[in-house]
């Protein structure tokens, strides 16, 4: 249920607008630079590294160019901010209806910021260049250099925001990208979307224009008086358990949108042990026994307009000597670019992954920011490791395993408490989450190529997979030794099939080839680690289980062929106290095929794989 109520019209008391593409023509400035920096580098920039280009920070564009290339990161950012400055001093232009609306503002007393993620140093070339223009100059900048996090963070926006002492929500801000776009709705102000490169809809608090000519004082006034109210994710939640006698915390700050900054929580109503604190904190300690075998809360988000939602918490409830947990579930998911070619993608990625109910995830292409950001949206733990593994659990990460700067492709892994044991003992798994390279990619080599077996087997090693689960297996060593104590668990987009899948039996579905030997298959066998899906459904032709892809039915090279289809994501275990009871592939709602992916439901171009357990008590 959701009811709002707004004492007055909110007033237009600032506008802040972004730089880059916003009110300077300067995005295809910094491609340019980029490109020639990456050319110097042996890289070709392509349509696919615009996110990572566009409307980012510098130190991350650097980072992805150092990831690709093995040259420092800092400095490949020194060379792009003294190129791109020598560039814009040169060449900038502002952008249609910019100063028209800048003047506009001015003459009417509206203060204006300036909030961007480039360095200080572009900054006051820009500012420079517009007052030779005619600007009359803005009331505050705030650059790179004056926050600790950038865009798609809120703090360059909040710290506008405190420096002009107007609240966000009466604010209205100006952008290009879905990156400054996310900075400014983290913040809570409304914004004005004007995209230059990359497509941006409309949704509550944003409104879309082709153009800065169309903007006006009294549209953006419009915009702050027409504030939407704010709203939950989703209606209900179900916490992880608490234990009578045990200190229990959850939160649910990071599942409301559409909501005026700053919103305070409470509890309209809530069991006498919990208490709801305005940051949207839950926490307390259930009583000894337990009442209800679940507890349940109403919480309230009022925001600064005055408008409120409401969202139902409910939270398992067992007693001080209940056995520990005894279901795990299990998620593996390639989250594709960090879901960057999905508009909305982290929106949609929060919906599958409470939808979902996991209690652990293993993710691939996380594009640095997406763990951090959607535990902080579940209220969850998480571990990231170099720009593209994480894992996110709804309990304890108490470790972290293997090398925190691993590249592009490889692992990372966690030990994660599950609960505890009456006695106190810790109640844990392993899990690790994997991303192996993806070419040459071997359904190509068998169903377009015709490569034999022996073939595919050797394209395996070429590729450097066979290398990369070795050297994955090998550290894994130290848990996998353990696993019958503390299970272990690998998962993961391996890029390359299974020999449980391509048996004689089904080799309809792999162009006619079957059986085949696939060695990474065959090398986590060996190591001791089982196959969750296929133990759940052993005919791989009655359930082949496809994860490679939802969106991909055509070969994207414009052939016509079909894609091959096939099982490439995994959820593998090891030891004898996990028993599986159930698992599936997953991917919902609308799915467009490639390129027509924006509007997509699903976020990602991998289906996930979501495996339930019994977890079984020691011998």
């Amino acid at each position: 249920m959701t009811s709002t109520h707004t004492p007055a019209p909110p007033t237009l008391q600032a506008v802040l607008f972004d730089m880059d593409g916003t009110l300077v023509d300067t995005e295809q400035l910094w491609w340019d630079t980029v490109a020639e920096a990456a050319e110097r580098l042996g890289h070709v920039l392509v349509e696919a590294d615009r996110p990572d280009v566009l409307g980012r920070p510098v130190a991350h564009t650097a980072g992805v160019l150092a990831a690709r290339s093995g040259a420092p990161a800092a400095g490949i950012a020194a060379a792009l901010h003294r190129a791109f400055a020598e560039r814009v001093r040169t060449r900038v232009v502002p952008l249609p209806g910019a100063l028209a609306l800048l003047g506009a503002l001015r003459a009417e007393g509206v203060p204006t910021a300036l909030v961007t993620a480039s360095p200080r140093e572009v900054a006051e070339t820009v500012v420079a260049a517009l007052a030779k223009a005619g600007h009359g100059g803005f009331a505050v900048t705030v650059t790179a250099d004056d926050t600790a996090l950038t865009k798609p963070h809120p703090d360059p926006y909040l710290a506008a925001c405190r420096a002009l002492r107007v609240p966000p929500a009466a604010c209205v801000a100006v952008e290009d990208t879905p990156t400054g776009v996310a900075s400014a709705e983290a913040a809570g102000c409304q914004v004005l979307a004007v995209p230059s490169a990359v497509r941006i809809d409309p949704a509550p608090g944003r409104t879309v224009l082709g153009t800065l000519e169309e903007a006006t004082p009294d549209r953006l006034r419009a915009l702050v008086a027409d504030a939407p109210a704010p709203r939950f994710l989703v209606p209900a939640l179900t916490t992880r358990r608490a234990r009578a006698g045990r200190p229990f915390t959850a939160r649910v700050a990071g599942l409301v949108r559409g909501a005026a900054r700053p919103v305070r929580f409470a509890a309209a109503d809530r069991p006498d042990w919990l208490t709801v604190h305005a940051d949207g904190t839950l926490s307390g300690t259930p009583s000894s026994p337990p009442g209800p075998d679940t507890a349940v809360a109403t919480v309230t988000a009022v925001d600064a307009h005055g408008a409120t939602a409401h969202l139902t918490v409910r939270i398992p409830v067992v007693a001080a000597d209940a056995p520990a947990l005894d279901r795990v579930r299990v998620m593996s998911w390639n989250l594709w670019l960090g879901g960057s070619p999905v508009d909305d993608h982290r929106d949609k990625q929060l919906a599958v992954l409470l939808a979902a109910d996991a209690d652990v995830v293993g993710l691939q292409e996380t594009a640095v920011h997406a763990a951090p950001e959607l535990a902080d949206a579940l209220g969850w733990f998480h571990h990231s490791a170099g720009e593209n593994l994480a894992i996110l659990s709804r309990h304890p990460v108490v470790e972290t395993l293997g090398d925190p700067g691993v590249g592009f492709y490889g692992a990372a892994g966690a030990r994660i408490r599950l609960d505890e044991h009456p006695d106190g003992a810790p109640h844990e798994l392993v899990l690790w989450t994997a991303h192996l390279n993806h070419t040459p990619y071997g359904p190509y080599d068998a169903c377009f190529d015709g490569l034999g077996a022996s073939g595919l087997a050797d394209r395996e090693r070429e590729a450097g997979r066979v290398r990369g689960i070795g050297e994955i297996l090998a550290r894994m060593a130290p848990d996998l030794a353990a696993a019958d104590r503390t299970p272990v668990l690998l998962v993961g987009d391996f890029n390359a099939p299974s020999h449980l899948d391509w048996t004689a039996g089904a080799a309809p579905l792999h162009g006619g080839h079957g059986p085949v030997d696939w060695p990474v298959s065959r090398a986590v066998e060996r190591a001791g680690l089982r196959d969750s899906y296929r133990e759940a459904h052993p005919d791989p032709v009655a359930a082949p289980g496809t994860t490679w892809s939802p969106v991909h039915p055509r070969h994207e090279d414009g052939s016509g062929r079909p894609e091959p289809q096939d099982r490439i994501d995994f959820v593998l275990h090891a030891g004898d106290r996990l028993t599986v009871l159930d698992s599936t592939t997953l991917a919902t709602g609308r799915i467009a095929p490639w390129p027509d992916v924006a509007a997509n439901d699903w976020p990602s171009d991998h289906a996930a794989v979501v495996t339930t357990f019994r977890f079984d008590r020691p011998a």
